[in-house]
């Protein structure tokens, strides 16, 4: 796949949708473009933006409250220093391909899309690093022959002098090997899977009765009624869910219920549940 659609695939569609698999992403890009940073820095972990860091503000923001507390300060320092190393070195590289091409005086854009995935049920992980070129694929390192592999014939040169530097190939496989499944895991599942909130409303006492579940992921958690213990497939409509802006979603699921004193009813997100009670049953009406 070339590398200007996973990008755009990495901002509309990210992995939250696989439970098991976790994955962390750093998109890096680097431009001349005077209507834009120079450099920015955007991480996320499954569909949530974590952090950002531009070459304007000079500041490592964090998306959301939970992204700060997982890490120490010592980890936040060393997370902004990498990008700092990273907007020096890709700043070199793209002025050696523009000078290479004779792009000096034109708008050129360099961009680096580096991170990992890891099954939380198998254990197993796998890195990427990948480089684009004005949004065509460029060079990306093959973690298993531990070299870099150029995808244009522009690329040939650089390739070489990657993999004559050792160092290098020997720090890159370490962090996207190890060190960057340590990234993932230290949000820690519970960041990475979330229930939300359950809640229960009825428009009129002969409305259907509304599972309000907010904020959870990802998107295709599965959500149910059950009755005395039971899946329920009838009488039930599921909606659709929808973003609520914090990486999270919600989603109402509405139950037409005609028994509501002689049976126990039971709303289910993923290995969370919660008991519909009648007395505490929110009405819009004021009912």
């Amino acid at each position: 796949m070339e590398l200007h659609v996973t990008l755009c695939l990495l901002y509309c569609c990210a992995a939250c949708t696989l439970a098991a698999k976790h994955f962390y992403t750093t998109l890096y890009t680097v431009t001349r473009a005077s209507c834009q940073p120079e450099f920015t820095a955007v991480s996320f972990v499954n569909e949530w933006q974590i952090t950002r860091y531009d070459s304007q503000n000079k500041t490592l923001t964090a998306m959301h409250s939970w992204v700060r507390a997982a890490l120490s300060d010592q980890h936040w320092e060393k997370y902004k220093e990498t990008h700092l190393s990273e907007y020096s070195r890709l700043r070199e590289e793209l002025n050696a391909k523009m000078r290479s091409l004779g792009h000096v005086n034109d708008i050129h854009t360099f961009q680096r899309r580096s991170g990992c995935e890891w099954d939380d049920v198998t254990g197993l992980s796998k890195g990427f690093d990948e480089y684009g070129y004005d949004g065509e694929d460029f060079i990306s390192l093959d973690l298993n022959q531990m070299r870099y592999v150029p995808h244009t014939t522009q690329a040939n040169i650089t390739a070489e002098r990657w993999n004559r530097d050792g160092a290098l190939i020997q720090s890159q496989s370490s962090y996207h090997t190890r060190e960057c499944v340590n990234w993932l895991k230290r949000f820690g599942k519970t960041n990475l899977e979330q229930t939300g909130s359950i809640s229960f409303f009825q428009r009129t006492s002969f409305s259907p009765v509304v599972c309000h579940v907010a904020g959870f992921c990802p998107s295709a958690m599965k959500i149910s009624w059950r009755k005395d213990g039971k899946d329920m497939k009838e009488n039930v409509r599921i909606g659709a869910a929808l973003p609520d802006g914090e990486g999270t979603y919600l989603r109402n699921v509405s139950l037409n219920i005609t028994e509501l004193d002689s049976n126990t009813f039971t709303c289910v997100v993923g290995n969370t549940s919660r008991d519909l009670d009648k007395r505490q049953l929110k009405s819009e009406s004021g009912e």
